[in-house]
Order: structure tokens, then C-alpha cells, then sequence
């Protein structure tokens, strides 16, 4: 079973490998279509262009605007970074070497508006409107990319150009010949449908793996994959084509709500696949905390302006970055061997996305463009996940096996001292059998003998020795259960706790022979008293007593105090030639038990009523509900 394990282990790593040279092939051919060079000339350094701060000038202003007055591009990236206002360009397209038709493509699919006039001699020859703010259809070439035809033209021809975005401001414009173009788009469109098509393969495959297993890394992860391609589908232009081609308002917040599903999955996918609770429950809480925040931002992308939500997002990108990384590294120097290949997958895209987003915000000038990083990074960065998750799958499978293993042994085991243990019981049977008989009857004699015994010692144990009431261990025994019946009931329970006066003089003025028939009478008094079987009379200790009166209120238990009182009060007690009279103090406390702190306060407020009784001038009766204060 072992070795089935590891042969699954290497088929699944010599797959990914198979897959990973595949995909390097295919990134290769994405960075080459960056730097195609078959088109005629690429619009860049020299460009003239004007930045409109009022957005108030027309195409009429800027054909009647010297030259002189344009500003001249001194770099070879027509990029301003993020910018609102719209920008006009004016540049030359040359005579044509031969009649081939050509094509003006503009190489970057997120532009809201673009517009284009095309010149001849000082007149209009054409003129072309596209962009995102307007439906798919209203396209002059239905294409992905912004593109549109160049007029048939034996002599130069003037360009204008206005775009506007929310977004960054960049204009990589190349003139082609149409068949070049051809050509060039084929072969990028072969990579794209590669790469979305190896990225839809990875969805379904980790969905499928969900609904076998259960498991909830799978479905983040086809989330989180979806929402990635989702992400470089609307780059590239293509979401706009093929899925929402006539909403206009999504594909003006396609990225930015795209983008940010991306990192939030990203944090969700981290907790699950690295198990961060287990480790850290700092890194736990960062990563909840920016759940909540992405979860907030996520939210905002369909409400805030486009120009300063993806500023937010830029900024809300390099904390989850730091966050990722450090999540990563620190559960690496803890010896979770699976974060070394979470760090090494998630570096590609994170680095990618990066350098993507700060080139596309004009901070950085990186050679390829950016969704052409962000491609590479996502290839590497989803070959390398499923490497890590095949390797966390696979030691799932080595750890199931062992614990199979693990138990077929323990069965067996178990089977084999069973059947040990069965063969020993037979051979010992027959003896047994005849043991029983013969010790059965003795068994019965002595059992009956040691009931009576028990009942006999148990009496004794539970009652006082001096006055024949119960002890305080009754009283423990008594005051539990009833506190419990009390509570389950919701019944009232008294105690009433009592205690003779000046006793202490009594045995030392005459003797403990008198203090002793003074216990016994003041117990016959409490016992005569008592009228129902489940009230119970005990000496609590020394010369104090105690009632427990179940399912008894506050008058009935001080009556039966008060009673108790009086009649020793008026009655004195002879002992030989000795006459005296004695009084007692008592504390009446009653309750509805609801807890255990309910059952230690009865007891207590009952002691402290008969000490509030003997302060007060002896010979009286305190009472109240266990919360309240009120004297009799």
C-alpha cells in the first residue's frame, strides 16, 4: 500500500512537471507576441500631444492649433499615468510602400474613449469612435483589441486622436499591414486560448476534486482561478467580446471588482491551504482582518469612481503582498514544509501583479506589457499551485494509508487477544460455574447479614449520638438533595439555623452534665415540632441546630422558628435540684434555588440571620428571602 502511494506521488509529480515545461513554452510565446516587431512602425517618441485640463476643446480647436503650441513626447511610451482629463495626439502615418490595406491598432483594451480622425491634404477622409463607453457592436472591427482601419491613401495622412479614461493613461498605438496583422493576431490568439483554456481546465478539475472530497481549499482555489481569469480576460479585452459585450457599466468596473475578488480569495485560499490557526494566531488575525477589508473594498468597487478605486486597490495590493509573503515566511521558519511551495507559487504572480500594477500607474517602466506580466505570473503561479496542492494531496493519501495500516494491525491484534481471551473464559467456565454455586448460597447468607449491618452502621453514622436527631452529616447529605429537587421543582426551600443562648455560661457555671440535658431537651422540643416526614431536624454542631423545610415559604418556616422558640423559652429545664431557663436565637432564610451560587447563599444568609438575632438581643427570630433584609 506503501509503495501504491509513492508510485502515485511520482506519476503526480512527473505530470506536473510534464505541464509546468508546456506552460514555460507557452509564456515564452506570450513575451515574444510583447515584442513583435512585424509592424510597420510603432507612434511613440516625437508624438505631439496636448493635455485638455478643461475637457472643453473640440476637434475643430485642434486642427486650427499650431504645431508650435503642441507639446512633443521625448519617450518612446505615450504614458501619463493616471490621469482623468482627456488627452489629444497628433502624429503621421507615411505613404504606403504598397496598396495593402492597414490597420491602426491600439494595444491597450481598457481605454473608455478613443477617437480617431484621419486628414488628407487638409481634409477629412475618415474618422472612427470606440472605447468602453460604447456597446461592443458599435465597433469599426470587431476586435479584442482597439483597431481600426487605416483610409487608402497615396500620400501621407494627418492623425488625430483623443482618448480618456478612469484608468492609466497610455496610448501603445502600431501601424500594420493587414496581412501582417493577421498573422501576428493568430498566433496571439493560439497563446490566449491555450492559456484561458489551461486556466478553465484547473477551475473544473479543482471543482471536481471539491465535490469528491469535500474539501473547501479546492473550491476557494476554483474561485479564486476564475476570478484571476476573469481579471486577464477583461484586460486583454476579450470579457468585453465575448461575455458582457452590451454592459458597458461592468466593463468599466470589470477590473477593479475582478482584481479585488482575486487578493480577497487569494487571503481565504492562504488560511485554508497552510492551515495558519494551527500556527499562528497572530498571522490568523491579520488575515481575517484583511478579509474584512478586501470584503468592504469589494463592495465599494461597484459604487466608488473607477479613478480613485483602483489608487485604493494599488494601495490595499502591496498590504496583502506583505501579508502573503510574511504569512508564508513565517510559517517556512516554523517547518511547514508546504509553505515553501506556497511562497515559490505565489512570488510569480505576486512580483507580477506588482510590477504590472505599478507600470500600468507609470511608475515603472518594465519592457513587457501588463497584462502580459500578469499572464506570466498567473502560469507559473497556477503550475506551481497545483504542484503544492498535489503534494498536499498526496501526503493526505500517505497518511491515510498509514492510519489504515495502522488499523488493520490494532484489528487484528485485538482479534487475536479475543480469541486468547475467549479460549481462557471456556477453560475457566466449568470452574466458575461450580465456584458460583457453591459460593452462591454463602454469597446470599453474608449479603443479608452486611445489609443489616450496613443499615445498622448507617443509622448511626447519620444520627447524634447525644440527642438521637440527625448529625451534620445527615444535614449535608439532606440539604443537597433537596437543593437539587428545589431547583429542578422550582419550588421554595428554608433553612432554619438555631442556636442556644449564653451556652457557653451554662457549662461553666454548671458543668457539662447540665449543658448536655440542655442539647437533648432543646432537640426533643425541635423534633416535636416538626410534623411533616420530609422536614428534618440536625445538630449542626456544639450547641447549634438546623431545619432544612423543603417546599416551605417565609411565614411557614418562621412560625415553625418561632414556635420553637417560645416553647423553650416557657418552659425550663430541671436537672436534679438545678432549674433554668434557656432561650434561643434562629435565622430564617428562603429561596428559589436557580444555581449553585443560589445553594451556598442560602446556607449563609441562614448563619448570618442568626447572628444578626444574637446581636439584636438574643431571643428572637430573624427571617427573609435569601436577598432580602427585613427582621422579625
Amino acid at each position: 500500500m506503501l509503495l501504491n502511494s509513492q508510485t502515485v506521488r511520482f506519476n503526480q509529480t512527473w505530470s506536473v512537471g510534464l505541464v509546468c515545461v508546456l506552460a514555460l513554452f507557452c509564456i515564452i510565446s506570450v513575451a515574444q507576441m510583447g515584442k513583435a516587431t512585424d509592424y510597420l512602425f510603432e507612434v511613440g517618441k516625437g508624438t505631439l500631444f496636448i493635455e485638455d485640463k478643461n475637457d472643453d476643446l473640440t476637434i475643430e480647436n485642434m486642427r486650427a492649433l499650431p504645431d508650435l503650441e503642441w507639446e512633443k513626447e521625448s519617450n518612446e511610451l505615450l504614458s501619463y499615468g493616471m490621469n482623468p482629463n482627456p488627452y489629444w495626439f497628433k502624429f503621421i502615418i507615411p505613404p504606403p510602400i504598397n496598396p495593402e490595406p492597414r490597420l491602426l491598432e491600439v494595444d491597450y483594451a481598457v481605454l473608455d474613449v478613443v477617437e480617431i480622425w484621419y486628414f488628407q491634404n487638409g481634409e477629412l477622409v475618415a474618422e472612427y469612435h470606440g472605447g468602453d463607453k460604447k456597446p461592443f457592436e458599435e465597433r469599426a472591427i470587431k476586435s479584442e483589441k482597439l483597431l481600426f482601419p487605416v483610409p487608402q491613401s497615396l500620400t501621407q495622412l494627418d492623425v488625430i486622436v483623443k482618448i480618456q479614461t478612469a484608468g492609466t493613461v497610455k496610448l501603445p498605438i502600431r501601424i500594420w499591414h493587414e496581412s501582417d496583422y493577421l498573422i501576428y493576431n493568430g498566433e496571439h490568439n493560439l497563446v490566449l486560448g491555450l492559456f484561458f483554456g489551461f486556466m478553465a481546465a484547473m477551475t473544473l478539475s479543482n471543482l471536481f476534486f471539491y465535490v469528491t472530497t469535500g474539501s473547501n481549499t479546492f473550491l476557494t482555489y476554483s474561485i479564486y482561478v476564475v476570478s484571476m481569469t476573469l481579471t486577464l480576460l477583461t484586460m486583454h479585452g476579450l470579457g468585453f467580446k465575448y461575455l458582457w459585450p452590451d454592459w458597458i457599466w461592468l466593463q468599466s468596473r470589470s477590473i477593479g471588482i475582478f482584481a479585488t475578488c482575486t487578493i480577497l480569495f487569494v487571503m481565504i485560499f492562504s488560511q485554508q491551504l497552510l492551515n495558519v490557526k494551527a500556527h499562528s494566531r497572530i498571522m490568523e488575525r491579520l488575515l481575517n482582518i484583511s478579509k474584512v477589508v478586501l470584503s468592504i473594498a469589494l463592495v465599494a468597487s461597484f459604487i466608488v469612481p473607477y479613478h480613485y478605486y483602483i489608487m485604493l486597490y494599488l494601495v490595499l495590493l502591496c498590504l496583502s503582498v506583505t501579508l502573503v509573503f510574511a504569512t508564508g515566511a513565517l510559517l517556512w521558519i516554523k517547518g511547514v514544509k508546504l509553505a515553501r511551495f506556497y511562497l515559490l507559487a505565489w512570488s510569480a504572480l505576486l512580483v507580477s501583479g506588482f510590477l504590472s500594477s505599478i507600470e500600468s500607474a507609470d511608475i515603472l517602466k518594465v519592457e513587457l506589457p501588463a497584462h502580459y506580466l500578469l499572464m506570466f505570473g498567473a502560469a507559473i503561479e497556477t503550475f506551481m499551485l497545483a504542484f503544492a496542492l498535489a503534494i498536499a494531496y498526496g501526503q493526505q493519501r500517505d497518511e491515510q494509508f498509514k492510519v489504515q495500516e495502522l488499523a488493520l494491525l490494532e484489528e487484528r491484534m485485538a482479534r487475536e487477544s479475543q480469541e486468547k481471551t475467549l479460549r481462557l473464559q471456556e477453560e475457566a467456565q466449568e470452574d466458575l460455574e461450580y465456584k458460583v454455586q457453591e459460593r452462591t448460597l454463602e454469597l446470599e447468607i453474608a449479603l443479608r447479614e452486611l445489609s443489616d449491618t450496613n443499615n445498622e452502621l448507617e443509622q448511626q453514622t447519620l444520627t447524634d449520638s447525644l440527642t438521637g436527631i440527625r448529625n451534620r452529616k445527615h444535614f449535608d447529605k439532606k440539604y443537597q438533595a433537596e437543593v437539587r429537587r428545589c431547583r429542578r421543582e422550582q419550588t421554595e426551600l428554608s433553612v432554619v439555623m438555631l442556636d442556644i443562648d449564653n451556652f457557653k455560661q451554662i457549662n461553666d457555671t454548671h458543668g457539662h452534665v447540665v449543658g448536655d440535658e440542655v442539647i437533648i431537651n432543646v432537640a426533643k422540643t425541635l423534633k416535636e415540632n416538626l410534623k411533616r416526614t420530609t422536614d428534618d431536624a440536625c445538630r449542626y454542631g456544639g450547641e447549634e441546630f438546623a431545619l432544612i423545610l423543603p417546599n416551605t415559604d417565609l411565614p411557614g418556616a418562621t412560625l415553625v422558628a418561632e414556635t420553637v422558640r417560645k416553647q423553650i423559652e416557657d418552659k425550663p429545664i430541671q436537672v436534679d435540684d438545678i432549674v433554668m431557663n434557656i432561650t434561643i436565637s434562629a435565622g430564617v432564610a428562603t429561596t428559589v434555588v436557580t444555581s449553585a451560587e443560589d445553594e451556598k447563599n442560602l446556607l449563609e444568609t441562614a448563619d448570618k440571620f442568626l447572628y444578626e438575632a444574637k446581636r439584636g438581643g438574643r431571643n428572637k427570630v430573624v427571617a427573609d428571602h435569601v436577598h432580602a433584609r427585613d427582621s422579625v
